[in-house]
């Protein structure tokens, strides 16, 4: 906090409060945030292959069974 000599009302310092991070330590904020992007979309990318590939494994027993009975 800082008194203002002529008024003597207190300020707040925004440095103080918001203190400015490195560059770099920005850039690798950024680089795992898009690190995390990239493997959450390959992640619901597989998981859907996944479930389409069992969909399909279940859909192809079950027309076999009902063309053998006929």
């Amino acid at each position: 906090m800082v008194l203002v000599a002529a008024t003597c009302i207190p300020t707040v310092d925004a440095a103080a409060l918001y203190p400015m991070i490195g560059l770099s330590v920005a850039v690798g904020r950024f680089v795992e945030a898009l690190f995390w992007a990239i493997f959450r979309v390959a992640g619901a990318v597989a998981g859907a292959v996944v479930l389409a590939i069992l969909v399909a494994i279940v859909a192809w027993i079950v027309i076999r069974r009902i063309m053998r009975r006929r």
